[in-house]
């Protein structure tokens, strides 16, 4: 362990937990873990990413094992490093077999080879032994407790471990069915399944304090919010922004617990965790969105919300509804029709455009899937127009701390695709957005946008990704290479560089930022001309 400030703690209600050694900021890491327990890439990422290091690459430049064919390494250095630590025994067992067993198996498998004490007694490591299996829990759930005991016994015989180990291999699955964490890009795609005992500790809450980060192969804890000495911490075991009913029920299927949190306890909505949260201070930010004003429109909705209890009780037939479009459109074989769906999606719950409840679940997670859409048919500016608007008018209140990863991650794709729209022509661009008005598009500098966009990114990724880390390494490249288009063309790069340095009191930069963010607030009210009249 590289780094921690926490220590084991015995909750009356929740049992063992994490809490604070120290005081801690925002964003300072509070546990930091460079070779984890066990991590191991996932079958669908194994084209993409290094199967030791987990940085991701164009498959060309990763270089396949030789012997398995299966998994792929960015550098001799890493392929040697992992024959080392486990490949040297699994890659055998890989050609042997006549496909890639699942990612649960290869974890049990590589968990037993490294860590299940040899001889007699042939024990689980104490680290493992004093973490929650839930047998008797998921032994009610008769098939996907049979499922387990096949990989059980499939990780079992490929180790060579005792027949008569089978009861404590078979926890030892369940062990780390309950307590592994989704290995992740810095973009919050999954790439794998990690299992480290020390931070399976930290117990649940749908508000969390404190979240996980993972740079390649390394893992850490971060604080969200300020920690005090003493004080537990908390992750989110779920996507804490769906409905309280969506949250308790993946809690209750997948950790057997009933969820208490204030957030569940009171059915507090996304408006009202925002309002009585604590966000870092940042004037930069400020001149996109101003947090007294954020704050002030929350308490407006959620008196709103209150208000009209029986026209949103009205609508649960509709949100069902929503959720089987938003299946539907994940499963269907025609883009055109995916788009309908999420299109129909948005219509049904109409209710929440016309009353600006855009934060509320299920909309954000059909917005993010119309986005999608457009992504993944290259109708990128559009994608652009959505995202600016889902930014402001979803994660700000869904996410209220301006260093949740998940919104810096937003930021900075907004920045990629600003560079994008700088890259075209401006008949290009008013063609691929024909319902913005000319002067709108023509009153926007991309360039511009892209450095300020980048400028807040830069201030804001070391507290949600990690100083040092690759994330924070990729910002700064991007920003590089913006300053160098902003150097060789001359105008306003100057002075947002002042701006970035200097902040709010270089007049000249923080004018020309707020008019940079006052244009990008204008396009972003432009994102339903976007679903109404975009087509694939």
């Amino acid at each position: 362990m590289d780094l921690n400030y926490s220590r084991t703690v015995k909750d009356p209600v929740l049992g063992n937990g994490l809490a604070a050694s120290k005081d801690l900021s925002a964003g300072e890491p509070i546990i930091k873990i460079s070779e984890p327990f066990l991590i191991v890439v996932e079958k669908d990422a194994l084209e993409k990413v290094c199967s030791y290091c987990l940085i991701e690459s164009d498959t060309s430049s990763l270089k396949r094992c030789t012997g398995c064919k299966v998994v792929r390494y960015c550098t001799p250095a890493c392929q040697k490093a992992d024959w080392k630590l486990i490949h040297k025994n699994e890659c055998s067992l890989l050609q042997r077999l006549p496909g890639i067993p699942p990612t649960p198996v290869r974890a049990l498998y590589q968990a037993l080879l490294r860590y299940v004490r040899p001889g007699p007694a042939f024990e689980l490591d104490s680290r493992s032994q004093g973490l929650e299996a839930h047998v008797p829990d998921l032994k009610r759930d008769r098939k996907r407790w049979d499922e387990m005991v096949l990989q059980a016994k499939g990780a079992l015989e490929f180790s060579k471990t005792p027949a008569d180990k089978m009861d404590m291999v078979t926890r030892l699955l369940c062990i780390m069915a309950t307590n592994a964490f989704r290995a992740t890009l810095p973009d919050d795609t999954p790439i794998g399944l990690c299992y480290e005992p020390t931070l399976a500790l930290a117990n649940h809450s749908c508000v969390p304090n404190a979240f996980i980060m993972f740079d390649g192969r390394g893992i850490s804890l971060m604080a969200l919010d300020p920690i005090k000495a003493g004080e537990q911490i908390f992750i989110s075991y779920v996507d804490f922004t769906q409905s309280r009913d969506q949250r308790r029920a993946e809690l209750k299927q997948r950790y057997f617990f009933d969820c208490e949190c204030q957030k569940c306890k009171h059915a507090y909505t996304p408006y009202r965790v925002c309002k009585e949260s604590t966000a870092i201070s940042s004037e930069k930010l400020a001149l996109l969105y101003d947090y007294k004003t954020l704050v002030f429109q929350a308490e407006e909705r959620e008196q709103e919300i209150q208000v009209m209890q029986q026209e949103l009780n009205d609508v649960r037939e509709a949100i069902s509804v929503t959720h089987s479009l938003i299946d539907l459109s994940k499963t269907t074989a025609s883009e055109t029709e995916r788009l309908n769906f999420l299109k129909q999606a948005s219509s049904d719950l109409s209710l929440y455009k016309t009353h600006k409840l855009f934060a509320l679940p299920p909309y954000p997670t059909i917005l993010d899937e119309l986005y999608l859409s457009y992504i993944d048919n290259e109708h990128l500016t559009s994608a652009l127009i959505l995202l600016l608007f889902i930014f402001l008018n979803c994660d700000i209140y869904n996410w209220p701390q301006p260093n949740h990863p998940i919104r810096v991650t937003r930021l900075f794709t907004i920045a990629r695709l600003l560079k994008y729209a700088a890259s075209l022509e401006p008949a290009a661009l008013q063609h691929s957005l024909p319902f913005i008005p000319s002067e709108v598009l023509a009153g926007t500098d991309f360039i511009d946008a892209t450095h300020a966009v980048l400028i807040l990114v830069d201030e804001l990724a070391p507290l949600s990704h990690g100083q040092g880390t690759r994330f924070v390494g990729q910002v700064e490249l991007e920003l590089r290479e913006v300053e160098e288009v902003q150097r060789l063309r001359g105008g306003v790069g100057k002075a947002l560089q002042k701006w970035q340095s200097e902040g709010n009191s270089a007049t000249d930069g923080r004018k020309i930022a707020s008019q940079i963010f006052t244009g990008l607030r204008t396009l972003a009210g432009f994102a339903f001309e976007v679903i109404e009249k975009q087509r694939l």
